[in-house]
């Protein structure tokens, strides 16, 4: 019977506890009627431009992140997003080279990217943007290659050191093509591209520097079984099975050279290297996915594809067909390998694209174009979270002028439905800010908003100066928590005494609230807190990282579950006590 009451009790109180937490949670308030975009939608016309007005990110359903202006465009093949941004931030979006390599070869490769972007705009290739964001044109993934890759700050110093440099030919941007590895010479475009022609800064040079390069020599091996399976899926090649023999008619380093196989019965075809490189690259990985692409030489990653160019010679066995080869690309242009090879051994940026661009050395004409458009397929729906105000322009109409938080975007036949984010139109509630945590060089503090806000941190001394005031971005509905390291603005510690310290929010439409919580600064931490400036560095120690947010649905969810099971156990526990 005790041991039922104290159950029971106890019930009570958490149901109390939980009640009194969701009662601290803003709730929703109903929609504002001069809201912009109401909380179902509004369907416009395309295309529909995304434009960060104060810098900041965008970032996409799959967690890209993009600078500047994200435009939807509705085409035949689908919905293409557009970034369109300045043509430095472009190159630093590139991912083509490992940002950990040298600096001279990184500065190199910013040189041969931005040239490229700019000789593609006058191409006119595609409906509405400038490049292509794959092999295709140039990979490019958006802020992420700087913000995410470890070694992207050293990327971005290759761009800004070279911001503005190109490679002109006759006062035209060349056509700065680059690949990966040349196996130990480069080849002339006309080799490489016959339809092309030839081009006086594309010329073929002997490239030992590209012996770095995991990919200098490869092998591809294949037992006579997959062999055989593989070309039984050709056309061509299937009339030589079962392959008797294999031989390369005509040098390894010559993209045109031929392939002659010849099978038992005595029949022979003969296919193009290249023909063949890209049929086993496509087949192999088909029919047998366990074994290929196999290991590149260095036995750590496998081989980009199955056979990574045509530069290879054939061999047969009783119980093998071995591909040795070199290289990986089209091999014509700067080897980016090649220029890691060079920059180790101290050659400039400079030098390295004057060896593989027949002399050319950077310039910064006038004319180079200040912004590029390159475009990407997305999904027919999507959401987009910029951190900072954006503003909404459909078909050249401005939908709203100023916005934040999680837009979900469906393509709508020629159109898009925009929906805004949850409690977008809500009144603006935030809570008095509370200290959640004291640690001996920092304090925690947190509140919760109910909508989409900008949210600073803002500390204030006992004689009303203003220490701190820093932008944390865009916060979602619910709880949200930041650490203040007692620094100030410059990063310097504060004197010990008492602060008024403030999360404060500010809606789209410009309202902004925000009650401060006194925090004491101790002797204790306040010397606490310039030994982690010395240990981490001012700048490391003066940041303000936010912990991650709690979506306020999420959070109501729980507690809304928390509250159902409190008020089961309580219900248990009277009917045991009634049945007692």
């Amino acid at each position: 019977m005790a041991e039922r009451r104290r159950r029971g009790r106890l019930a009570g109180f958490l149901l109390l506890a939980v009640l009194a937490g969701a009662l601290a949670i803003p709730p929703a308030v109903a929609q504002d009627a001069d809201a912009g975009v109401p909380a179902e939608g509004v369907t416009v016309p395309g295309p529909v431009r995304f434009e960060l007005t104060d810098g900041g990110l965008l970032q996409v359903a799959d967690g890209r992140r993009y600078r500047d202006t994200l435009e939807l465009r509705a085409q035949d093949g689908g919905t293409v997003a557009v970034n369109e941004l300045s043509m430095d931030d472009y190159v630093a979006g590139v991912a083509e080279m490992p940002s950990r390599w040298p600096l001279e070869a990184l500065e190199a490769q910013a040189v041969a990217a931005r040239t490229y972007a700019w000789y593609s705009q006058g191409l006119g290739t595609f409906d509405g943007y400038d490049l292509c964001a794959t092999v295709a044109c140039q990979v490019f993934i958006g802020a992420d290659k700087v913000l995410e890759d470890a070694a992207g700050e050293r990327w971005q110093q290759a761009v800004d050191a070279t911001a503005g440099e190109v490679l002109v030919y006759d006062g035209r941007p060349i056509l700065a093509r680059y690949f990966s590895t040349s196996g130990g010479r480069t080849y002339a475009n006309e080799e490489a591209f016959p339809n092309e022609g030839p081009r006086p800064y594309l010329v073929a040079i002997e490239d030992p520097d590209d012996a770095v390069s995991p990919y200098h020599r490869w092998t591809a091996r294949f037992t006579r079984d997959e062999w055989d399976t593989i070309l039984a899926q050709g056309e061509t090649l299937a009339a030589a099975v079962p392959v008797a023999e294999v031989e390369r008619l005509g040098a390894v380093d010559d993209p045109n050279a031929t392939i002659r196989v010849t099978g038992e019965d005595g029949t022979a075809v003969e296919v193009g290297a290249r023909a063949l490189a890209d049929f086993l690259t496509r087949i192999a990985p088909q029919r047998f996915p366990d074994r290929f692409p196999g290991a590149r030489s260095d036995g750590l990653r496998p081989l980009p594809s199955t056979v990574p160019s045509s530069r290879f010679a054939p061999s047969v066995s009783d119980d093998a067909v071995v591909l040795e080869g070199q290289g990986w690309g089209h091999g014509v242009g700067l080897g980016q390998y090649g220029a890691r090879g060079r920059a180790d051994r101290g050659e400039t940026y400079e030098q390295i694209l004057a060896a593989y661009y027949d002399g050319l050395e950077p310039t910064r004409p006038d004319d180079v174009p200040d912004r590029v458009r390159v475009g990407f397929e997305v999904a027919d729906q999507l959401a987009i979270t910029p951190d900072h105000p954006v503003r909404i322009v459909a078909a050249g109409e401005e939908v709203t002028a100023r916005t934040f938080g999680r837009w979900t975007v469906t393509r709508d036949g020629d159109g898009f439905r925009l929906v805004p984010p949850p409690q977008d139109d809500a009144t603006l509630e935030v809570a008095p800010t509370r200290a959640e945590e004291t640690v001996t060089d920092a304090v925690v503090v947190a509140t919760e908003v109910n909508k989409p806000v900008l949210l600073r941190l803002e500390v204030t001394d006992a004689g009303g100066e203003q220490l701190v005031r820093r932008e944390l971005g865009v916060a979602d509905p619910g709880s949200h928590a930041v650490t203040w390291r007692f620094h100030d603005d410059t990063g310097e510690v504060v004197d010990p005494g008492s602060f008024q310290v403030a999360l404060v929010a500010e809606d789209a439409a410009g309202a902004s609230d925000g009650q401060p919580v006194e925090v004491e600064v101790s002797e204790a931490a306040a010397a606490a807190a310039e030994r982690t400036r010395e240990e981490q560095g001012t700048e490391a120690a003066a940041g303000v990282p936010t912990l991650p947010a709690l979506v306020g649905v999420a959070v109501r969810t729980l507690l809304g579950a928390l509250v159902l099971l409190a008020l089961v156990l309580v219900a248990v526990g009277i009917l045991r006590r009634r049945r007692t």
